[in-house]
């Protein structure tokens, strides 16, 4: 629904939602169910994958999809919050806050340290946000198309 370009970041890219850093595949919603009901199949005693919601009456109005690495040799064990959304109705409202805190105790309780994030690079309403919250800027993505001719 609220879908802008402007959120299209290299984990979109290598993954199966965007085509191109302008633009997101033709069957986005159909990709995103997918990709939700594969995380609800997981067990979540040891899902590598979490899912919140917050939910008003029936309403979803947020979610949160979280990654959770498994390699066992890196040096701090970590995350990566794949997906923060909130109702565009809803923002302001505290909801994207209570759905972080969440992930954060969820992941404290698995032993993980540390949470990433990664936002498309005209999102700066969102990284101010996430600044807001304690994340700090660590890298920079780059790509490059290449090509043959």
């Amino acid at each position: 629904m609220n879908a802008h370009t402007q959120y299209i970041s290299h984990s979109e890219l290598q993954g199966s939602r965007a085509a191109s850093p302008t633009q997101w595949r033709s069957d986005l919603a159909a990709t995103m169910r997918q990709e939700l009901n594969a995380t609800l199949a997981l067990d979540p005693a040891n899902a590598n994958q979490l899912l919140a919601t917050a939910n008003i009456g029936n309403d979803i109005v947020g979610m949160a999809l979280v990654a959770i690495d498994n390699n066992p040799d890196v040096a701090t064990p970590f995350a990566s919050l794949d997906d923060l959304i909130v109702h565009p109705d809803h923002r302001g409202a505290g909801i994207g806050q209570q759905l972080i805190a969440w992930v954060e105790q969820q992941l404290l309780t698995r032993g993980i340290q540390r949470l990433f994030l990664e936002s498309g690079a005209g999102n700066h309403d969102a990284h101010r946000y996430f600044h807001g919250l304690n994340f700090q800027t660590v890298s920079v993505v780059m790509m490059k198309e290449l090509s043959h001719a």
